[in-house]
């Protein structure tokens, strides 16, 4: 996919960077940002994965299609290729944490593999103001990630690796315990299962038939879990991704409408123009062209 309008950096401001696949950065909010008036527009990373951890200040961010505003102490997640951009309130406090995304593919075969995949693959918000054991256990780990880049010593990027994936285990269980008030864990893992599953295969246009047997349950128990937790049937979360994907393509993309609706799946244009407008009331065209004025 050509891209548009949105630039592709290794770290913000930098066209080039170390291909090292052990890369590992850590920075403070204001080195970077201050500099840029504290604001830093929209970008995309091919290859980093970030994690942002919010001590104090105020942040408007935007992931992807997301945009909130971040008061007090927050943990960001910004998966590879996800497009976001950030405006920080003067003074606000934290690190910018950025990893080779080689760095982390181990992960993908460890037995931390379910803790850690959700957030390798999905933009995330987490409050750690509600515990503040959460923040207090979390800081002294970014710290030490801190040290151990700023000093030259045997065995710094396995220490760095394995600083990163405690940080993200104990994320991980930030975000199970927010959740865990509308499931139990046995669901958890299964919505998790499935949020994976989609990931995987939305450009194939599975129904929700195929999803509950690869999830060996019903399709009732499954939209039930989906409405309870997101308020979305199955239906709707494939239709919600595959949209979102769309509005990727059509706004960081220079094919044309027709080549993004085959590259989505879509045997016929006409119905995916359809598709696009039942979800956002413009049609690709519209969409496109009104992103391109802004």
């Amino acid at each position: 996919m050509s891209d548009g309008n949105i630039p592709l950096f290794g770290l913000y401001g930098d066209s080039e960077w170390s291909e090292d696949p052990e890369f590992l950065h850590i920075e403070d909010i204001e080195s970077r940002s201050s500099d840029l008036g504290w604001k830093i527009d929209a970008h995309r990373h091919g290859n980093l994965f970030q994690i942002l951890i919010l001590k104090s200040g105020d942040a408007k961010v935007q992931l992807d299609d997301k945009t909130r505003r971040l008061l007090g102490k927050w943990a960001i997640i910004v998966p590879a290729g996800c497009v976001h951009s950030f405006r920080f309130a003067p003074e606000t406090d934290g690190k910018v944490l950025s990893i080779a995304a080689p760095l982390l593919e181990e992960a993908y075969q460890e037995r931390a593999a379910k803790l850690i995949k959700p957030l390798l693959q999905t933009p995330t918000f987490i409050d750690l103001g509600l515990n503040t054991n959460q923040f207090n256990e979390l800081w002294p780990i970014v710290m030490q990630i801190e040290r151990e880049t700023s000093i030259a010593r045997s065995g710094r990027a396995l220490m760095g690796e394995y600083l990163v994936k405690a940080l993200l285990i104990m994320l991980h269980r930030y975000v199970e315990v927010s959740v865990s008030t509308n499931s139990d864990n046995h669901n958890l893992q299964l919505l998790q299962d499935l949020k994976e599953l989609i990931e995987q295969n939305y450009l194939k246009h599975w129904s929700t038939p195929e999803y509950s047997k690869r999830l060996n349950t019903s399709e009732k128990t499954l939209n039930r879990l989906t409405k309870s937790v997101f308020n979305q049937s199955v239906k709707s979360l494939c239709h919600q991704r595959l949209f979102l994907e769309a509005k990727r393509r059509l706004i960081y993309s220079r094919k044309t409408i027709e080549e993004i609706a085959y590259d989505l799946g879509f045997i016929d244009p006409g119905y995916f123009s359809r598709f696009f407008k039942r979800l956002s009331r413009y049609t690709p065209g519209q969409f496109r062209l009104m992103n391109q004025q802004n």
